[in-house]
């Protein structure tokens, strides 16, 4: 959590609540103002809903962050229901307050029939798309979260690919654009926390078209911490009119990518259009050297050593990109790159053995240094 900004503390230590919107807007095209500042969403494919249950969703971790209450009028009871599971969990994590919503409950709703599935163009989403059950009918990019709204040489090819992938699964697909992420209230949140919430907004607006939003699992059963997006936490975003769902936690990232790999469809679409690339991404997809990119070219050259993808550049040979790394920041990233250990050509396994213990240093030392 970012430290509060004097703005922030003088609010929470006079007890200004976060005040949600009461009216509920309908269309393609919306702006509404949650705590002095703006917040926009946009679809050209989709109508959307704004209603307090999408606003909530977003703020209501910042606001507790914040040690702030969110208040507004009334709201869907099973959604203000979960708030209190909500509150509980992040508390074990974080330390964060459990300062419940004060909203009254209103009246419950019908769900829709779809299936809406985030879909980032991601190892995970791509696993979602291809092996959920029930499997998704609808594919929903967000623009303005890993990528800005701004970047439209990256969105625009971006969206092609989704509507390519889209086509070639016999799915439906549309694209919410939203400044969500340079709220001045959002911001007080990091995006490793708050980004399930982010996630989960996208299902609320498209409430009226699904009934049910997939949220794919960034880390499996075994090796799950303190994080956004996470099975015990994904499903408590829920209403009555929109279920939230984790998926993807049974199965690790490398048997991910070796169900997709041996997907005659999947691996086909991945060539041109995968991307797991947020710190340089480009037009074409991947930098080709970061921590995301290296991963997943250790990863393909352990099943698929012939598969080369479109999006990922390799021109920097493997194993100096794996000596150039920085160490990594948490154990949790460091599990995907131990199950590699001993399934890669020796130099690549010895590079990647000095890159874990690199950052296995790198993380005792900060560990000690917080004590």
């Amino acid at each position: 959590m970012r430290y509060p900004k004097l703005r922030d503390r003088i609010a929470g230590f006079l007890d200004i609540p976060v005040h949600i919107p009461s009216p509920v807007n309908y269309g393609n095209d919306l702006l509404t103002k949650v705590d002095g500042g703006f917040l926009h969403v946009r679809s050209e494919r989709t109508e959307l809903i704004l209603s307090p249950e999408a606003l909530g969703t977003v703020f209501l971790l910042p606001a507790i962050a914040m040690r702030r209450r969110l208040v507004g009028g009334a709201c869907d009871p099973v959604w203000l229901g979960n708030t209190e599971r909500i509150l509980e969990q992040v508390n074990e994590w974080w330390g964060w307050q459990e300062i419940r919503p004060g909203f009254a409950p209103g009246n419950l709703g019908q769900p829709s029939r779809g299936v809406g599935l985030a879909f980032s163009l991601g190892v995970d989403s791509f696993y979602s798309c291809f092996f959920a059950d029930p499997p998704p009918n609808l594919l929903i990019l967000a623009s303005g979260f890993d990528v800005p709204i701004e970047r439209k040489d990256i969105l625009i090819p971006m969206c092609n690919s989704l509507a390519t992938v889209a086509e070639v699964s016999g799915k439906d697909w549309t694209v919410i654009e939203t400044d969500l992420r340079k709220h001045r209230l959002f911001r007080r949140v990091s995006w490793e926390a708050s980004h399930g919430a982010a996630v989960a907004f996208l299902g609320h607006l498209l409430q009226e078209h699904i009934g049910s939003l997939l949220i794919s699992s960034s880390y499996d059963q075994n090796h799950l911490g303190p994080w956004g997006s996470h099975p015990d936490l994904d499903p408590y975003w829920s209403s009555s009119r929109l279920s939230v769902r984790s998926i993807g936690h049974e199965v690790s990232r490398s048997e991910k990518i070796r169900r997709l790999v041996n997907h005659p469809v999947a691996r086909s679409l991945m060539k041109d259009h995968l991307r797991v690339c947020w710190e340089y991404p480009s037009s074409l997809g991947n930098c080709g050297y970061c921590h995301k990119c290296v991963l997943l070219r250790m990863t393909l050259l352990w099943f698929a050593p012939g598969l080369k993808l479109r999006t990922l550049p390799e021109d920097i040979p493997l194993v100096q990109a794996i000596e150039a790394l920085p160490p990594l920041p948490n154990d949790l990233s460091l599990n995907f790159r131990r199950e590699l250990i001993g399934h890669l050509d020796p130099p690549v396994d010895r590079a990647l053995q000095k890159l874990i213990r690199r950052s296995e240093e790198s993380i005792q030392k900060i560990t000690h240094g917080s004590l």
